[in-house]
């Protein structure tokens, strides 16, 4: 944040790093969360809005929080069954918290209310079959969605909990599914299932991209140049995936890479997007909003990375070019 950044250990460690960026003297620090597990990692890490805090998730299935000014964890809870994959603050505030495991659920936190002895969520959002890689708060105090190994996005309304019978029928969901995402194929199950868990409680499910061998992020499109009006994911198969958020349908796919994109950001004041993937490279693509509004809802329009930023294919532009010619 700023001109700050933090990562985590991958030798497995009780500390979380904060090093700087920029300025005249160089800035790392570790920050000690310690666990009670010996054999511990961090696997997410979020700033909040003001900076003061850091809200980390961790294989021992626990949240953590750091405060930068006590310069001392204040908070650990017990979260899920499983390794917590992400977390977030939900808005500005930093009272409401997100989190999201391999249990294949979404918890909803108020600090206000929580007690560390006996830690209880205000609310659960269940309807995944399989672990959950992130969340993403559209910034509202209310809207959020996850991305899950499921092979799915899913849109929520905060206000709507997902009842218990439902908790129940995806915990059992998520431990019938017997695979290892990081280097196996997604289990035929899952591919085929299109039917939503009783009691799901998602106001639209995204379909169309791959979540495999590493925890892919998912995010809303920026406020200011799109209104929030699209989802947008990497995709185990090189690919961004772009969704229309009220119609589900894919809207752009861009493609370029040659390994799994983990991470992608959306300039929120230029048609810019960066994508990280695992093959090494980082790609900028550069783009007029105009071409994704009005391009058709049927998922067929693919855009590839090229010396000249986007294009469309090749066999896209003849069938442009052969209606328009029609047309006249």
């Amino acid at each position: 944040r700023g001109n700050t950044f933090l990562f985590t250990d991958l030798a497995w460690s009780e500390c979380i790093h904060i090093c700087n960026v920029s300025g005249d003297q160089e800035l790392h620090e570790a920050l000690p969360l310690y666990p009670e597990e010996r054999r511990f990692c961090v696997f997410a890490l979020r700033f909040s809005q003001d900076g003061r805090e850091i809200l980390g998730g961790a294989n021992d299935q626990y949240l953590y929080v750091y405060n930068r000014e006590e310069n001392r964890r204040t908070l650990r809870i017990y979260s899920h069954e499983d390794d917590v994959n992400t977390v977030a603050f939900a808005d500005n505030t930093s009272q409401i918290l997100f989190s999201g495991g391999d249990d294949g659920i979404c918890k909803v936190w108020d600090r206000r209310t929580l007690c560390e002895f006996s830690p209880k969520p205000v609310g659960i959002l269940a309807g995944h079959e399989d672990g959950i890689t992130y969340v993403d708060p559209k910034g509202d105090g209310r809207h959020l969605i996850t991305n899950s190994k499921d092979q799915t996005i899913k849109l929520w309304d905060m206000r709507m909990f997902s009842p218990s019978s439902c908790v129940e029928g995806a915990y059992k969901a998520v431990k019938s599914h017997n695979w290892d995402y990081r280097w196996q194929r997604v289990p035929t199950s899952l591919n085929k299932q299109k039917r939503k868990l009783p009691g799901d409680t998602s106001l639209m499910t995204y379909r169309g991209h791959s979540v495999l061998q590493t925890l892919i992020r998912c995010h809303f499109s920026p406020e200011t140049t799109t209104g929030q009006s699209y989802i947008y994911t990497g995709c185990a198969q090189g690919r961004v995936v772009v969704y229309d958020v009220l119609t589900g349908k894919i809207k752009a796919t861009l493609k370029g890479h040659k390994g799994c994109v983990r991470d992608v950001s959306w300039h929120p004041y230029r048609n810019e997007i960066m994508s990280s993937s695992w093959d090494g490279t980082i790609v900028k693509w550069t783009f007029n909003k105009t071409e994704i509004d009005s391009d058709s809802e049927d998922g067929s329009t693919i855009y590839s990375h090229g010396d000249g930023g986007l294009r469309r294919s090749q066999r896209l532009a003849d069938q442009r070019r052969k209606q328009e010619s029609e047309i006249c």
